[in-house]
């Protein structure tokens, strides 16, 4: 009787300890596709540790760096951990990132997009470091930029391909645009500068199509003010209204007044918290840029203050 109470001991002794021992990254066995569901329930980002079965540095990351507490304290709290043989059940995510080297790393968001790739091995605190640096990215990403913060995309950047109706329902996308494109940003039609600006530009349409050029207005009110700005303006060409400000972002001149200003459009602006896709108060810098025809800026004016705008002499040198 006395053995068999000293080997259930030794046996309970022995799950704790093991249970003790279990520290470092705790690696969910799920799809990615659950990983995502998981991590926007749970408020966090996404860690896919890529290996293969014959790499050493992979085994040497799951011995001596995966398994350190404080790593797994901190992977833990801030990512959903998944760990994929990229020869396995991994074949389709290697190529769907390119991935050549192992192990490989890949830090992704709540939707599976793509925010930092690393590969290598490195030790705890190395690793513990990357780690910080995805969340710290994050983190300074949501944080509203203020006017000071924006600077704009510049001469040489490629933009995207953007696309968005206009206050007819009509959609305009710029891949579909073989002439150059003259992008213009307005803060809404309660913005007199803003309506002056557009009616100075009426007059250069003629010369815009002869040097095979499209004037596109980017403004970041729903359809319904946009009909406003062409009744002030008279304007003939393309109002887009920006649902989400994705475009103003991808020309990174997205910015959130300080409270002081925000105060004050809310109170003086009749429909200032209506007229967007969202009541937070962005407004994108009155910017000017000239893509060319492979969308490529070759020319920008950029100011913060709202009343200085691009000349019509420099947008048509410029073309």
């Amino acid at each position: 009787m006395t053995k068999k109470i000293i080997l259930s001991l030794c046996f309970l002794i022995a799950i704790f300890a093991n249970a003790q021992g279990k520290k470092g990254i705790n690696f969910q066995k799920v799809s990615l596709e659950t990983a995502k569901q998981i991590a926007k329930k749970e408020n966090k980002l996404i860690f896919i540790d890529i290996y293969t079965t014959w790499c050493g540095p992979c085994k040497l990351m799951q011995k001596n760096t995966f398994t350190d507490a404080k790593v797994g304290d901190f992977f833990n709290k801030n990512f959903v951990n998944l760990a994929i043989d990229a020869e396995k059940e991994g074949v389709a995510l290697a190529k769907e990132f390119k991935i050549v080297n192992f192990p490989s790393f890949l830090f992704l968001n709540a939707s599976g997009k793509l925010v930092q790739y690393d590969f290598g091995y490195y030790n705890a605190e190395q690793f513990s470091s990357i780690g910080m640096s995805v969340v710290n990215k994050i983190s300074s990403a949501s944080l509203p930029k203020t006017i000071d913060m924006v600077k704009g995309k510049m001469v040489g950047d490629k933009i995207p391909d953007f696309s968005a109706k206009d206050h007819l329902g009509n959609t305009f996308s710029s891949s579909n645009q073989k002439e150059k494109l003259v992008v213009v940003f307005i803060r809404g039609q309660w913005c007199p500068y803003c309506n002056r600006y557009i009616e100075s530009l009426q007059n250069i349409s003629p010369e815009l199509k002869a040097k095979n050029a499209k004037l596109v207005i980017i403004s970041p009110e729903k359809p319904e003010f946009i009909e406003k700005t062409i009744e002030k303006t008279k304007t003939s060409y393309t109002v887009l209204y920006d649902d989400g400000y994705k475009i103003a972002e991808a020309f990174d001149v997205l910015y959130t007044p300080d409270t002081k200003i925000l105060d004050l459009y809310n109170s003086k602006v009749e429909g200032f918290a209506t007229s967007r896709s969202d009541n937070s108060g962005r407004l994108p810098v009155s910017a000017t840029f000239i893509l060319d025809e492979n969308k490529i800026i070759s020319w920008r004016h950029f100011n913060p203050d709202y009343k200085e705008r691009a000349s019509i002499e420099d947008i048509l040198k410029q073309l």
